[in-house]
């Protein structure tokens, strides 16, 4: 068999596994300063425990990607090299002895599996022995853009992608997969796609999306049919790289801590836009109503940012009866609001790059209460009332950190779905 020759990963041996192993007797140096224990015998391999002593009473036939092991046996002290089907493990010389062998599986996918540990001596002879490498089918967790166009990169991210890799579109049409790492794949959206889940398979099983291409799974407001109904409906424009028809349009010149709610009713304002329920509109929730059902939704939105820095998105919901009054902007006595401020993570001006993106909050995360009119002050904590999900309204206030720096952003296709 054709040995690959590449080191995937280093061992990672647990403190207190060095501190009762640090021991080495019988030794000789090799003419490359390797200490090593010379065997008496054939190598043999008894068996093969987990590096951890709390778990060495448990024998294994198999372990994950990255998993430290311990191979226990006799006259193991001439191992140079270790393979996992065609992949070497990097070993360290200390953890070479003629019982024990310490090292881990490489974190990195065969791509010849026998299902076979090989331990190579100096004299390049070969020991065998059965051991199989369990690598998970794999995982799709989100889409950085869910509204691709035909023809762009759509870049998925997840685990355990493992080239060969094919990707599978609603419709049935096969993307061509431009780049693979572990944890993301970059695919072109092909014409013949449709609406719907994308299937990612690999050599060790495929999985289906929870994510939904050009999601339009329960839409509140997309800014050509479904619109804003309240005192300010917001500033909807099309024309600057949108994804589909109108979007809506958030910004200004945003002063210290500013409060403006922009043009009043019913004129297009970029700072607040407000969707009611009640006579005007929805009568229920957004989603369907049971014990805790808010915690199985998430807020679902694409967005492009020109600029921002400074000021957060007040993400703000309230009864389905809502039909006006006691909106909360200024106080938040129905419910709890979600906050999306992206340029805060790192403290400076955060762009999208000219490129949409899909954003996702939790309702887990909608835990803010304002209080008084004279502050921006947001409290985490805020009981979540599960009744008031049925009315929606965006509210961009400044911050400290604003200056009368420009802010801008579009948002579209704003909806809630499971993950």
């Amino acid at each position: 068999m054709k040995l690959i020759r590449y080191i995937t990963s280093c061992i990672l041996i647990p403190s207190m596994v060095i501190g009762m192993f640090l021991i080495t007797t019988s030794c000789e140096e090799n003419g490359d300063g390797m200490n090593i224990e010379s065997p008496s015998g054939d190598p043999v391999v008894d068996y093969i425990r987990l590096s951890d002593p709390a778990t060495s009473d448990s024998l294994l036939v198999s372990a994950s990607l990255g998993t430290g092991i311990v191979i226990v046996g006799k006259n193991l002290g001439g191992t140079r090299e270790v393979w996992f089907n065609d992949r070497q493990a990097s070993i360290t010389p200390t953890w070479v002895t003629n019982k024990t062998v310490f090292v881990s599986v490489p974190s990195f996918a065969p791509n010849e599996v026998t299902n076979i540990l090989y331990l190579v001596d100096a004299k390049k002879d070969t020991l065998k022995h059965p051991f199989v490498v369990s690598i998970p089918e794999p995982e799709l967790y989100s889409a950085k853009n869910e509204w691709p166009q035909a023809g762009e990169n759509l870049i998925i991210n997840g685990n355990y992608f493992f080239a060969p890799l094919t990707v599978t579109f609603s419709g049935g049409e096969v993307g061509e997969v431009i780049s693979v790492t572990q944890n993301q794949v970059e695919v072109t959206v092909p014409a013949g796609a449709t609406e719907g889940p994308v299937t990612l398979a690999t050599n060790f099983g495929e999985e289906v999306s929870t994510f939904h291409l050009w999601d339009k799974r329960n839409i509140i407001l997309n800014f050509d049919d479904k619109v804003a109904n309240g005192w300010r409906i917001g500033l909807a424009e099309t024309g600057d790289g949108e994804i589909d028809g109108n979007y809506l349009v958030v910004g200004g010149n945003i002063a210290k801590n500013q409060r403006d709610e922009g043009p009043g009713a019913p004129a297009g304002s970029p700072l607040a836009m407000e969707y009611w329920g009640g006579p005007a509109g929805r009568t229920e929730n957004f989603y369907p109503l049971y014990p805790n059902s808010y915690r199985d939704y998430v807020l679902k939105f694409e967005a492009k940012v020109t600029k921002w820095y400074g000021g957060y998105l007040n993400l703000c919901l309230s009864t389905p009866t809502h039909a006006g009054s006691n909106q909360e902007i200024w106080s938040n006595s129905l419910n709890a609001r979600g906050i999306w401020g992206p340029w805060a993570e790192k403290g400076e001006e955060f762009t999208t790059d000219g490129k949409w993106i899909t954003v996702v909050i939790p309702m887990e995360e909608f835990q803010y209460y304002m209080g008084a009119p004279s502050d921006v002050v947001y409290t985490p904590g805020q009981k979540f009332i599960e009744t008031a999900a049925g009315s929606f309204s965006t509210w961009l206030l400044g911050s400290p950190e604003n200056n009368g720096n420009e802010v801008r952003f579009y948002i579209d296709n704003i909806r809630f779905v499971k993950p």
